[in-house]
C-alpha cells in the first residue's frame, strides 16, 4: 500500500487555499502498485481515493500515462479502439477498479486513476499508478552432469506465488509442480514438454522436444467428403518449436517431392491410398546440425463403391444339386453398408448381404447374377456373372411329321450339356439300334416299335414307345387323301354357292321400279320412247336401244 500525492491540483487551490482545503485531503492509493500478468489472462487493478469533504464526484476514467500529454485531458483507456470490449469499470464509494482482459504484451504500460468533482478545479490524478508486465511462459533445456536434461518453465516477470505444471506429450506429468524438471532416462522421458500456471492451465508454454523430435502431418480440406479429382492440402507441423526459416521437404511413397517446399503442400487427390511425409532440414548457420524431422502419414481417399464384383464360388463345374455362394465385393470408403442381388432376367431383389447362398441348385437356378454395392456416397453395380448349372437329359419327348410317303420323327430333350440322340427298333424281343440325331426317317415297309434315347456325359433318358407300320402309313395317306378331297368339295360348294347368290341380286337389281308423278322426275327424262300408256313405268333402257327399231328401209 502506498499513499500517492497531487500529480495535477488546480494553482487557485494551492495558492488561495480555497476552501481551506490541503494537499493532504486529496490522495489515490493502488494496490498493487506492480503487477505481472500471463498473455491472454485478465487483471484486475485496484485503488481507494479520497477528497475534501463538501465535494461530490461527477466523472473518473483509467489512463495510460505514457500516452498523456500535460495541460490536456487524458483519453479514457476504453475509448482506445485495442481495447475496445476488453476494459470494464466498477466503482464503489472511495473504491476503483478497472479490469483488462485476453491481455496482450501490447498492454504492458502505467495505468492511472483520475476523477473529476462537482468544483472545477478540483481534479485529481494519483501517483505513481499501476505498472503492468505482461508475459508468456517458456521452457528452456539444459545439460547436466550424467546426461540429465534439465527444463525450465520461466517468465519475463515475477508471476505472484505460482504453482507450475508439467505436460508431456499434451498430458501432466503428476507431482511435479516447480519451475524446474529434470529428465534422465532417453527412453522413458523422450517427448515434447511444456508448462503452465496452476488456474491458466490453457496459457501454456510452446512445448520443446527433448531427446526426440516430432512432426505430425494434418490433412486439410473436405477429407470425409473428398472424391477424386479435388485437392486436400497437407501441413507439416510439430508440437515442438522448430528452427525459423526451416527447409521443408516433402515425400510421395518415400520419394521426394520437389515442386513442394513449404511448410503445407496441395495434392491431388487419387482413388488409392497414397503415403505422404515431411521433412525438415537445416537451421541458423553455424549451429549444429538439425535430425530431419518425419512423420508418415496415409491420405485415404473417401469415394463412392468401384470396381464392384461379383463371383460364384466354388469355381468350376457346378452340377444340379450342388450348393453355389455368389459374394460381392467392391473398393469403397466409407466401407460399402450394403449389398443387393439380382437376376439379369428382372428387377426384383433376390437377397442382401455380401454373400447369397443358393442351395441344391436346379436348372431353373441357371442365368446371370450381379450385385449391387452402396455406402453414403452413391452405389456401383457389378458385371454379370453367369450361373450355369449342368444336368442329365430330361426324358425325351418323340413328334412324328408326314411327307413324300414317309415319316419322319423328331426326338427333343432339355439337357445341359446338350444331349446326343440314338434311335432304337423294337421287334418281338429284340432291339437294335436304327438311326442316330434328333431326327429318323421311316419309309413304308419300315415295321417296329421305335424310341429315341437322349444321353450327355451326367446320364441319359429314353422316350416313350412309337409303334410304326405300313398299313398304318398308307392307312393315314388315305385319311390324309380322303381329308383333302373332302375339303376342296366343301370348299367348290361354297363358291358356287356364292356366285349363285350374286346373280340373283343383280337380276333383283334390275327390276323396274316405280315412276313419280313429278314432271321433273330423272328417270323420265331419261328416254321418252321408254314410257307405257299410262307412264306409271319405265322399261329397263339396254345397252344398245337402236336394235329395239325396225330398219329404214323396211316398208
Amino acid at each position: 500500500m502506498s499513499y500517492c500525492c497531487c500529480e495535477k491540483f488546480s494553482s487557485a487551490l494551492l495558492i488561495a487555499g480555497l476552501r481551506t482545503t490541503s494537499e493532504e485531503q486529496w490522495g489515490v492509493t493502488y494496490t498493487p502498485e506492480r503487477v505481472c500478468a500471463l498473455k491472454g489472462s485478465s487483471v484486475n487493478f485496484s485503488c481507494t481515493y479520497k477528497h475534501p469533504e463538501g465535494l461530490t464526484v461527477t466523472k473518473s476514467l483509467w489512463f495510460i500515462e505514457s500516452q498523456w500529454e500535460r495541460d490536456v485531458e487524458p483519453v479514457d483507456v476504453g475509448e482506445y479502439n485495442q481495447y475496445k470490449g476488453r476494459v470494464q469499470y466498477s466503482q464503489t464509494l472511495n473504491h476503483c477498479r478497472m479490469t483488462i482482459t485476453d491481455l496482450r504484451e501490447s498492454d504492458a504500460h502505467t495505468y492511472k486513476f483520475r476523477f473529476y468533482t462537482d468544483d472545477p478545479d478540483g481534479i485529481y490524478s494519483g501517483r505513481p499508478g499501476v505498472t503492468l508486465s505482461v508475459t508468456g511462459l517458456k521452457v528452456t533445456v539444459s545439460d547436466t552432469d550424467g546426461g540429465v536434461k534439465k527444463l525450465t518453465c520461466s517468465s519475463t516477470c515475477t508471476l505472484p506465488n505460482p504453482t507450475y505444471i508439467w505436460y508431456k506429450n499434451r498430458q501432466p506429468v503428476f507431482n511435479q509442480n516447480r519451475n524446474e524438471l529434470n529428465l534422465r532416462d532417453r527412453t522413458v522421458d523422450a517427448g515434447s514438454y511444456s508448462c503452465a500456471v496452476k488456474g491458466y492451465e490453457e496459457l501454456r508454454s510452446p512445448a520443446v522436444c527433448v531427446f526426440d523430435k516430432v512432426l505430425q502431418l494434418t490433412v486439410e480440406g473436405p477429407v470425409a467428403t473428398a472424391s477424386e479429382g479435388q485437392t486436400v492440402t497437407l501441413t507439416c507441423s510439430s508440437t515442438c518449436t522448430l528452427p525459423s526459416r526451416s527447409t521443408y521437404i516433402w515425400y510421395k511413397n518415400r520419394q521426394p517431392v520437389s515442386q513442394c517446399e513449404s511448410a503445407s503442400c496441395s495434392v491431388a487427390v487419387v482413388s488409392e491410398a497414397v503415403n505422404y511425409s515431411c521433412a525438415v532440414k537445416g537451421s541458423a548457420l553455424h549451429s549444429p546440425p538439425v535430425c530431419e524431422y518425419r512423420f508418415s502419414h496415409a491420405l485415404i481417399i473417401f469415394s463412392s463403391p468401384k470396381n464392384t464384383r461379383a463371383v460364384i464360388l466354388p469355381s468350376g463345374q457346378r452340377v444340379e444339386g450342388d450348393s453355389v455362394t455368389l459374394t460381392c465385393s467392391s473398393d469403397a470408403n466409407p466401407p460399402v453398408l450394403s449389398y443387393y442381388w439380382f437376376n439379369q432376367s428382372s428387377d426384383v431383389v433376390l437377397g442382401t448381404g455380401q454373400n447369397y447362398s443358393i442351395t441344391s441348385i436346379s436348372s431353373q437356378h441357371s442365368g446371370l447374377y450381379y450385385c449391387t454395392a452402396h455406402n453414403q456416397l452413391g452405389q456401383s453395380s457389378s458385371g454379370p456373372s453367369r450361373l450355369d448349372v449342368l444336368y442329365s437329359p430330361r426324358p425325351p419327348s418323340v413328334s412324328e411329321i408326314g411327307f413324300n410317303g414317309s415319316v419322319r420323327l423328331v426326338c427333343i430333350s432339355d439337357s445341359n450339356p446338350a444331349s446326343s440322340y440314338t434311335w432304337f427298333r423294337k421287334i418281338g424281343g429284340d432291339i437294335t439300334q436304327f438311326g442316330e440325331g434328333a431326327n429318323l426317317t421311316l419309309a413304308a415297309g419300315t415295321d417296329g416299335v421305335f424310341y429315341c434315347m437322349a444321353e450327355n456325359q451326367l446320364g441319359s433318358s429314353n422316350s416313350s414307345e412309337w409303334t410304326f407300320t405300313s398299313a398304318g402309313l398308307w392307312k393315314q395317306f388315305a385319311v390324309w387323301g380322303t381329308v383333302g378331297f373332302v375339303s376342296a368339295l366343301v370348299l367348290f360348294l361354297i363358291i358356287a354357292v356364292l356366285c349363285i347368290w350374286r346373280k340373283r341380286g343383280a337380276e333383283r337389281g334390275a327390276d323396274v321400279q316405280p315412276v313419280r308423278d313429278s314432271p321433273s322426275d330423272t328417270y323420265s327424262a331419261l328416254n321418252p320412247e321408254t314410257r307405257t300408256s299410262d307412264n306409271d313405268t319405265l322399261t329397263v333402257v339396254r345397252p344398245h336401244p337402236v336394235m329395239r327399231r325396225a330398219p329404214e328401209n323396211e316398208n
